[in-house]
């Protein structure tokens, strides 16, 4: 493979946890154009840890793909009816405005498409059907489990979920699939059946998923309040939180400031710079990942340090969802009333 084609493989599967197959996006990305998508259930309230997959979003965008990202509201629903039909619309909204928000003027270069659009006409439904017919019980609850929350007797639309999900690519014309290390249950099983329904089995991008703010081994979750940052709270909601997040000096593993520095910042904006006092060695300037971690974890940087940094970037990069929704209020507050309005 010749140094640009080697270049724009790099540049797809940065940061990336896995890549399935290597092979396979190397031939699309050798293309003249591809199609990827990205989905998502609009269930608790959007965070910024949202911001890993959305970041490589415009890294596809750039190399010349064309994108959908999915607001998947039936799939709200299937999800132990995280979402019922009455909110449906206004949560999608609120997430379709956040996604827009924070991607800035890549936004614009994608399409955003919801669900219940196609989800429910004839083709997709006999669809639905084939698929079902084929895969298992078992297969359908192992794919579903990292994502959808299955109490001990899962419920039939809990097993539904990946079913859906696997159509997707196919219904979005997907060469490329963007999600979350917890969806490769379910796309691996689509890999499986997708070329029994007329399409072929899909390249898939893996992100890893950014962990808890609290540390001890938890991912980032929307329904915990402490172990999040909210894509609207406001800038004193943004300190202390980061402020208070678990930041072990010289402790990569778990660290979710460490981390929002590698997976979010970085990838972002190109360059992350710690500010410090001359005294203290004056400001360290980073361009890569590997280059801040080797930093941190050699403790040649102090954890406030990171952290003040990071405060800043953030409320930098989360204002046009601040903004947005401080002119559109009824929509926050409508969203709030069942996920809570966030205090100081």
């Amino acid at each position: 493979m010749s140094g640009p084609d080697e270049q724009r493989f790099n540049k797809a599967a940065n940061n990336s946890e896995e890549i399935v197959t290597p092979d396979e996006l190397k031939a699309v990305l050798a293309k003249p154009s591809f199609n990827f998508y990205y989905g998502t259930a609009p269930t608790g309230p959007f965070h910024f840890a949202y911001m890993i997959p959305l970041n490589k979003l415009i890294d596809l965008t750039n190399l010349g793909g064309k994108g959908t990202i999915l607001v998947a509201d039936y799939h709200a629903h299937l999800d132990s009816q995280k979402t019922s039909f009455e909110l449906m619309d206004v949560r999608s909204t609120y997430y379709e405005e956040c996604m827009k928000a924070v991607l800035g003027p890549y936004a614009k270069k994608m399409k955003f498409v919801r669900g219940s659009s196609y989800q429910a006409k004839r083709e997709y439904i006999e669809d639905v059907y084939k698929l079902s017919a084929m895969v298992t019980t078992t297969r359908a609850t192992r794919a579903a489990s990292e994502v959808v929350r299955m109490k001990d007797e899962p419920k039939v639309s809990e097993l539904l979920y990946p079913i859906l999900q696997i159509l997707d690519v196919k219904y979005l014309q997907a060469d490329v699939t963007v999600g979350g290390r917890d969806q490769r249950n379910i796309y691996m099983l689509g890999r499986e059946f997708l070329e029994e329904l007329d399409f072929q089995k899909g390249i898939y991008i893996f992100m890893p998923l950014l962990p808890s703010l609290k540390g001890g081994g938890s991912k980032m979750s929307a329904s915990d309040p402490l172990s999040h940052i909210r894509v609207t709270d406001s800038p004193e909601m943004i300190k202390t939180a980061i402020t208070k997040a678990y930041c072990p000096a010289g402790v990569l593993e778990q660290n979710a400031i460490a981390s929002t520095v590698s997976l979010i910042l970085l990838p972002r904006y190109g360059k992350f710079t710690v500010r410090r006092k001359e005294k203290f060695g004056g400001d360290a300037e980073f361009t890569s990942a590997r280059e801040f971690e080797k930093a941190y974890a050699e403790n040649k940087l102090h954890p406030d340090d990171v952290k003040q940094s990071v405060i800043s970037a953030l409320v930098e990069m989360l204002e046009p969802a601040r903004k947005y929704f401080e002119t559109h209020s009824d929509i926050l507050k409508e969203v709030e009333k069942t996920y809570g309005k966030r205090e100081p």
